[in-house]
């Protein structure tokens, strides 16, 4: 019987605006990224993640005031 090596599947792919994203992010918030990327590979959709989200809705709305 042959063995055949296991092969993860591919990372998703990224949002057009990711540089954007991620030049926004703050040093701690962009190693939080960075590690939900790492431990979760391809289960890891940055577009879905709150901090995109809400990235995305102020950027939407320039006059928004970011809730924290």
């Amino acid at each position: 019987m042959e063995s055949k090596k296991y092969t993860p599947p591919p990372k998703p792919a990224k949002p057009a605006d990711y540089d954007q994203f991620l030049a926004s992010l703050s040093e701690t918030d962009r190693v939080l990224h960075q590690l939900g990327e790492e431990k979760l590979g391809s289960s890891y959709f940055v577009q879905w993640t709150h901090q995109y989200r809400e990235w995305a809705a102020t950027k939407a709305t320039p006059n928004a005031v970011a809730k924290k």
